[in-house]
């Protein structure tokens, strides 16, 4: 038994850069039976990609404009994660799909000149602990322990439950090259608050601001560069990662309502991606600022197609 897939290079309009993602067809159930959480996994392992999205196809296409979505790493599945949001969207604009329904929450999407922009789940959280100061190894050199210092006191930042990064600021986009997989120590995640404490891999989402501006329609647009390494890999492009630094810059750092972020993630790594951002902040009745939407928008190019065996 054989399953269609395709990849797509996400956040660019270039195959061979951006962020690549598989996704998986699983016909309906009428015609197939289910996969396995067990299978779903040896599958993303086999194609070892930072993600894997298997979509639930309907028996009629023409009665429903939504599709139910999980995502997987070669490790575990995910309850959200942004570029396989936006990747599996251009890969089912054809089919006239309208939302998907992911573990994190229903993602309405809306199409823009055939560019998606997702409305995203969220249920931010600031967590109390920050990320404690790190040891400067002999031998570094100034930069990197420059980078190793700005770790002391990085916010843990999650977009939903199951998504944290640490944000690291770094003043220079020299600091931002000088950032080396493998280099800084592991962030524990018993550092998270009760009820979100897991494993998220020490990442760290580094960025770098740089020039900001007012649109013609008054919202303020902010441009930054970016890095997201984790303890063993570097990742070109993590809309996740994204939203949760935009949603933490949004409320803690701006004091506009209406921001566009304009992310520009994976140059060191010649997989230069663009991602952008909306968010819109509300004020509640206590007065502290809350997130009100998120919109992630970005580009995609399908780069293979083919089928892929289902392990027994």
């Amino acid at each position: 038994m054989s399953l269609q897939f395709t990849t797509l290079d996400v956040f660019t309009t270039s195959a061979f850069e951006g962020n690549p993602l598989a996704v998986v067809t699983i016909p309906p159930p009428s015609q197939q039976a289910p996969l396995t959480q067990s299978q779903k996994q040896r599958i993303a392992r086999e194609f070892n990609l930072s993600e894997t999205v298997f979509v639930h196809d309907v028996e009629n296409r023409a009665e429903t404009d939504e599709r139910k979505i999980d995502i997987f790493t070669p490790q575990f599945e995910l309850p959200f994660a942004g570029h396989p949001t936006i990747g599996t969207a251009v890969f089912l604009q054809p089919q006239g799909v309208k939302s998907m329904i992911a573990k994190a929450g229903r993602i309405d999407l809306e199409f823009e000149n055939g560019s998606p922009r997702a409305l995203i789940p969220h249920d931010v959280k600031l967590h109390k602990e920050r990320v404690p100061k790190h040891e400067i190894e002999a031998g570094w050199d100034g930069k990197l322990a420059e980078v190793a210092a700005a770790d002391e006191g990085a916010p843990l930042f999650s977009i939903v439950n199951g998504m944290t990064f640490a944000l690291v600021n770094l003043s220079s986009l020299e600091l931002l090259g000088a950032a080396k997989v493998g280099a800084m120590g592991y962030i524990d995640g018993d550092l998270q608050d009760d009820g979100w404490k897991h494993d998220f891999d020490s990442r760290r989402y580094y960025y770098t601001l740089l020039d900001g501006e007012t649109s013609s329609d008054g919202k303020h647009v902010q441009n930054l560069r970016t890095r997201l390494v984790k303890r063993n890999m570097e990742d070109p492009a993590t809309g996740s990662a994204a939203c949760a630094l935009s949603c933490y810059l949004a409320l803690h750092k701006l004091s506009t309502n209406s921001i566009r972020f304009n992310i520009t993630q994976g140059v060191e790594m010649g997989r230069e991606s663009l991602i952008v951002v909306d968010v819109e902040v509300e004020t509640d009745g206590a007065g502290d600022r809350k997130v009100k939407t998120v919109h992630l928008s970005g580009k995609a190019v399908e780069v293979m197609k083919g089928t892929v065996r289902v392990p027994q």
